[in-house]
């Protein structure tokens, strides 16, 4: 093998590829770490709309009872099923209808341990630890069931005087399970109706029970221009990942944000005028139409009002 002569070019390395680094000042990798996890942390939420709205629509395609209602008649019955819930002033009624809504759900084929999971034990959760204070006897004196503290009968909190004890009262308790039985009840009718229903076919029901057309048009552009523009801002953080390694702390990290968002607004103010293009070439003159993904099924419909009544006569006689 043929040793190299001095007239052949030799291949070095660029200076400022050999200088090394310079270190790193106290908490400046702990500041850049913190800033770039909060990025992720906000792509991985993002990603979970998206995965969640795309569970929805894998919800709303099975073949169930409640997906192959009418939009129309599904939105009506779960309004009032709604009404019901927030008029109510029993447990009774309550609890009747929060069954009726494990039954829908039943009927959905939805996944009866996540449903309940996600709309009523984590509802019941939150709201009982709101509603507590409301149980005791400080805010609804009545009749004590549990003493949660016994204080003494000359207690005082600075110039408070304190109860001689702090009960959790009978009329309390019936006031907190109410509201937390109240919201699990709706927060369960909404959920039922959104992720049995697809958005394109909750928007023509709305339509047809006089939602105005533009309206729908912009709830409709503005549902799917969300997810083109999370796949900017993924694609806007891949390409920064990949052209500053390690990011960038201080005062040039908030720039290279600020930069960042200017250009991400840039970018969707062009994408909103050459999809108002392509709309136009396609021969849009003002109106959507909604595109049914399957036939509506009437003995659904008529089964699903059925059951609404029945529901509704239930309250009315417990209540």
């Amino acid at each position: 093998m043929a040793s190299p002569s001095a007239s052949d070019p030799v291949l070095t390395l660029p200076p400022w590829l050999g200088r090394p680094s310079a270190p790193s000042g106290p908490g400046t990798s702990e500041a850049r770490r913190v800033r770039l996890d909060f990025v992720a942390r906000t792509l991985v939420g993002a990603l979970e709309v998206v995965r969640r709205a795309l569970y929805a629509e894998e919800i709303a395609r099975r073949d169930g009872l409640l997906q192959r209602a009418s939009p129309e008649v599904k939105i009506l019955c779960f309004l009032a099923l709604i009404l019901a819930a927030g008029l109510s002033r029993g447990l009774a009624p309550l609890a009747l209808l929060y069954g009726g809504c494990v039954l829908l759900a039943a009927l959905g084929r939805l996944d009866l341990r996540s449903f309940l999971g996600r709309t009523g034990l984590a509802v019941l959760f939150f709201t009982g630890l709101i509603v507590l204070p409301g149980m005791t006897s400080l805010v609804h004196p009545g009749e004590p069931l549990v003493v949660l503290v016994r204080f003494g009968p000359d207690a005082r909190l600075g110039p408070l005087a304190l109860p001689s004890e702090l009960s959790l009262t009978r009329q309390g308790l019936t006031g907190g399970l109410m509201v937390m039985l109240r919201a699990a009840t709706s927060v369960s009718l909404v959920t039922l109706l959104t992720v049995t229903t697809g958005w394109f076919e909750l928007l023509r029901g709305l339509r047809a029970l006089g939602l105005p057309a533009a309206v729908g048009m912009l709830f409709t552009l503005t549902y799917r221009y969300i997810f083109v523009l999370l796949t900017v801002v993924q694609d806007m953080y891949a390409a920064w990942q990949a052209r500053v390694l390690g990011g960038r702390a201080g005062d040039a990290g908030r720039r290279l944000g600020a930069a960042a968002a200017y250009a991400l607004f840039l970018r969707s103010e062009a994408l909103a005028r050459e999809i108002h293009q392509a709309m136009l070439a396609r021969g849009f003159q003002g109106r959507v139409a909604f595109v049914q993904r399957r036939p509506s099924s009437v003995w659904a419909s008529g089964a699903l009002a059925t059951l609404t009544l029945l529901m509704l006569g239930g309250v009315y006689v417990v209540r």
